[in-house]
């Protein structure tokens, strides 16, 4: 059985971002790829400390539980809210 990843190219303009220094934002978290690949999935994202970590869903990011991974798209829920976080 063969399983296809749906990888999400990571934009130029977050691949620059991502390694120079006070470019993307110190608040919160920013969305650097994602892979789909069903129970697989993937998401890496960097937060305001520049920390870069891989999540799957089910995975805490501060006060939030990652939901879904969608290609260049994740989903948070904090607090019964749900929120929609994209790559830049």
């Amino acid at each position: 059985m063969s399983t296809t990843d749906d990888t999400t190219p990571t934009t130029p303009k977050t691949e620059g971002a991502a390694t120079l220094e006070g470019v993307l934002p110190l608040h919160g978290i920013t969305l650097l790829g994602t892979v789909v690949a069903g129970d697989a999935s993937r998401a890496l994202i960097r937060a305001g400390d520049g920390t870069i970590t891989q999540v799957r869903p089910g995975d805490r990011i501060g006060q939030a539980t990652l939901l879904v991974i969608e290609p260049g798209l994740i989903h948070l829920s904090r607090d019964g809210e749900t929120q929609a976080l994209a790559m830049p």
